[in-house]
């Protein structure tokens, strides 16, 4: 294996665009198929309740994908992983814009989706390990830029392509981009991290598999009532299934994925803290558009153009949180972020029939600006202490839980708002949820300073 002391600079500057590079595309490969749903049922003949599992299919299999990463991780060379990773994208990019009918196209999806799946952790812990730990602050800045904005800059990119080329254009040049980015690690990609002892155990990978199934599914059929086998009884049988492969992982003494990581303290916080995040922006991604246009009647324009100097804000804050956390630590990041959360929470109990476009733009800048702040530093606080061979699982954790934080999120602010009455009163209700979640972010937040000055006290 490579040392990373042996890595040039030219070389750990090419494995960093590589895999920027990777992140930002596959991340972006998952929701470019949501504003395509009209051309797929139109073209394939097929509904818009098949045609949107091209994204949630997706999403779902990326999930899944993500705890056996860990295995794979410690057991494959970095090389041979990325490589791996990037053909099953680009193949399945390729057989995507030959689909001839709607399921290779969604096979092709589902390809994709593994591929992606696999880049994930894999970015982030090859990066960890390049980098020294004052630099781990900036490289997630930059890494959480490359997969945040490209996932926001999906459906825009997908819509310019369908107009120039039509849907397989979106696919064709997924293809090229991932050709390019292989070229890319035939010239920079090395072997960083160290092969460890795992072991493959079929009961692991189908308790993972069907339990995160089970449960993704089930939470994105809450909206049709929780009561039901499809919601409530698939999350219950997700959660079981989750229960029994947590005890067997730790009572074993080669687990898939180390649960045992959840004993460092700076983890378990920001693990909690990553959720919340998430709960807030997912779900405001949802709610924000339903009172602009919906209720106050906004065009789709007039949206695009409010969202859009707090989407230029917050790919600045991700550039530069990351390096502020470097200098002066997580502290300030913490009050700069709730107080930001804050802000935008007391700034939607305040939204009514006659709010104007520049106060929503404001709302939502102070939204993403807040969580640009926060993320990368909570992913570094996450896993730069992190002892090297637990770094691999604590990702897999971290990015798989984050996976279902995402899909909850925007279905538990939809129910919220549905179950109030969809109106006024109800976005009211909404950002109250969020001032709840706010609250227990500041918490999340006061808990880790005080560990910290106990830890610092102690040494």
């Amino acid at each position: 294996m490579s040392n990373t002391k042996n890595i040039s600079n030219t070389q750990r500057t090419g494995i960093l665009i590589t895999l920027l590079a990777a992140a930002f595309i596959t991340a972006m490969s998952t929701t470019v198929t949501g504003n395509m749903i009209p051309n797929f049922t139109k073209f394939f003949g097929v509904s818009s309740n098949l045609a949107q599992w091209l994204t949630s299919g997706a999403t779902l299999i990326s999930g899944i994908t993500i705890p056996i990463t860990a295995f794979l991780i410690k057991r494959i060379p970095n090389k041979t992983y990325f490589f791996s990773s990037m053909i099953a994208f680009t193949i399945g990019s390729l057989a995507a814009f030959l689909a001839p009918s709607f399921p290779v196209l969604l096979i092709s999806r589902l390809l994709q989706a593994i591929g992606c799946g696999m880049l994930l952790s894999f970015a982030q812990i090859v990066l960890l390990k390049l980098y020294p730990k004052e630099k781990h602050g900036t490289i997630m800045g930059a890494y959480s830029m490359a997969s945040m904005v490209s996932a926001v800059v999906g459906p825009t990119y997908a819509g310019l392509i369908m107009d120039a080329f039509s849907w397989k254009g979106v696919f064709a040049s997924l293809f090229i981009f991932g050709a390019v980015i292989i070229i890319l690690g035939i010239m920079f990609m090395k072997n960083i991290t160290e092969k460890e002892d795992a072991e493959l155990n079929v009961l692991y990978i189908a308790l993972s598999s069907l339990g995160f199934a089970a449960l993704l599914i089930g939470i994105g059929n809450i909206s049709g009532g929780l009561i039901s086998l499809k919601s409530g009884g698939l999350i219950i049988v997700g959660i079981l299934l989750l229960c029994a492969f947590s005890i067997l992982q730790l009572k074993s003494e080669k687990p898939m994925l180390n649960l045992r990581v959840f004993r460092y303290p700076s983890f378990r916080i920001a693990v909690i803290l990553s959720l919340c995040l998430y709960l807030i922006s997912m779900g405001n991604s949802m709610i924000l558009p339903i009172f602009t246009k919906s209720m106050r009647g906004f065009s789709d324009t007039a949206y695009g153009l409010a969202t859009l100097v707090g989407s230029i804000l917050s790919v600045i804050a991700t550039l530069t949180s990351g390096k502020l956390y470097d200098k002066v630590g997580i502290k300030p990041m913490f009050a700069a972020g709730v107080g930001l959360y804050t802000a935008f929470v007391v700034m939607g109990l305040f939204f009514s029939h006659t709010t104007s476009i520049i106060y929503i733009a404001a709302v939502f800048a102070c939204q993403t600006i807040a969580m640009s702040s926060l993320n990368s530093p909570v992913t570094t606080m996450a896993l730069s202490k992190l002892d090297g061979k637990d770094r691999v699982d604590g990702s897999a954790i971290f990015n798989t839980l984050r996976q279902i934080s995402s899909s909850l999120a925007s279905t538990l602010s939809v129910l919220i708002f549905t179950l109030i009455g969809s109106n006024m009163t109800a976005v009211h209700g909404v950002y109250a949820y969020y001032g709840a979640v706010t609250i227990a972010i500041a918490s999340m937040a006061i808990l880790y300073i005080h560990s910290a000055n106990k830890t610092q006290k102690n040494s």
